[in-house]
């Protein structure tokens, strides 16, 4: 006979209630939705990091620029051609960029130090010296991912071939004309950046005002790979050579073509400024403040008929002095460089920026 106990503790079975598929379709469709908008939010937060990394990495880059003038009284030059009229024309500088010049005062010295600057770049100690070189953080900005980190310069049957050298994100301003920063004329060569035998830019060069002249920016590694801080040199000549200076899309940059953000480009790739942020790029002014520039800044088309030496001088694909060869060129006076109303039909505001004498009136930007 059973106890008293037994007979009242037993209960009759309840079956537990159990999700349905129904239900299970709704939950997982309920966490799928809560992802797909938890993502976006988590990438953008992660790009709001890398683009105020990016920005500080300019800044530094500004700081450095303004440092190095305090020192030597000039902004260093864009890149170190060294070039010599006479007794007979020939370049006798090692090719260094003005990011490399910059390397002491970017906490950097050490690499500085290690480089024999009384050779060319690609030279002896220095070749062996920049294929094992790390890459240095503050020219890379983190959202330009599609950029790699190394990456070789020059084709490997030349004689100063790099198998391997640290790339850059950051690019300096040579102004806005087809690359021709190393014309002693002043209206041509009025970027930031110059190149022997142009006058390097000082802060008394600087007519148009520093907040109002581009110094570096961005260039977007799905438009173009290349880059490098410590700069160029040529791929057979040494110092002493007709031409040791070369290849200045791989450390500077030029207006003709609007903000590009995104490849592929047929037309000049390497020659524009751009980024892997949303709208724009980064720029350092010549007074080290750092603006974001959006990519619908006002850039003039121009197009003429008397310029056709080549296809890279073809105004049709940008602004930028382009119509030269008329009787009215900016390159001759008295042209419409000096008409500041004519002028003003070819410049739009974003090559006003990249030239720092033009005179003319930038606005906001």
């Amino acid at each position: 006979m059973e106890s008293r106990h037994a007979l009242f503790s037993r209960r009759p079975s309840v079956p537990r209630p159990a999700f349905t598929l129904i239900e299970l379709l709704v939950v997982i469709a309920i966490i799928a939705i809560l992802v797909a908008l938890l993502l976006p939010a988590v990438q953008q937060a992660r790009e709001a990091a890398r683009r105020s990394s990016c920005k500080n990495n300019l800044k530094q880059i500004g700081v450095a620029l303004h440092n190095y003038h305090d020192t030597h009284s000039v902004f260093p030059p864009g890149q170190m051609r060294g070039y010599r009229s006479s007794p007979t024309a020939g370049e006798f500088g090692n090719g260094a960029a003005w990011s490399a010049m910059l390397l002491p005062f970017l906490e950097q010295g050490t690499i500085y130090d290690a480089m024999n600057w009384q050779i060319g770049l690609f030279e002896g100690t220095n070749k062996t010296l920049i294929n094992n070189l790390a890459p240095v953080p503050v020219f890379l900005c983190p959202s330009d991912s599609e950029r790699p980190v190394r990456g070789s310069i020059h084709a490997n049957t030349t004689t100063n071939y790099m198998a391997s050298a640290p790339r850059m994100s950051y690019f300096g301003s040579s102004g806005s004309f087809n690359n021709w920063s190393d014309s002693t004329s002043t209206k041509l060569s009025g970027g930031f950046f110059t190149i022997d035998p142009a006058p390097a830019s000082n802060m008394a060069s600087i007519k148009d005002g520093t907040s109002n002249t581009i110094a570096v920016g961005e260039a977007s590694g799905s438009v173009w790979t290349g880059g490098s801080f410590l700069g160029v040199q040529h791929s057979t000549q040494t110092i002493g050579g007709a031409d040791n200076a070369c290849c200045q899309d791989w450390f500077l940059k030029i207006a003709l073509y609007p903000i590009t953000n995104k490849g592929p480009v047929s037309t000049y790739a390497s020659w524009r400024f751009g980024s892997e942020h949303d709208g724009g790029a980064q720029f350092v002014m010549a007074d080290g403040s750092v603006r974001f520039i959006s990519e619908n800044i006002n850039h003039i088309l121009e197009k003429t008929n008397n310029d056709t030496s080549t296809v890279k001088h073809e105004a049709v694909h940008g602004a930028g002095c382009l119509w030269r060869a008329e009787a009215n060129s900016c390159a001759t006076s008295p042209g419409d460089f000096d008409n500041k109303a004519g002028l003003a039909n070819h410049f739009g505001v974003w090559q006003r920026l990249h030239h720092k004498r033009d005179g003319l009136v930038i606005g906001e930007f």
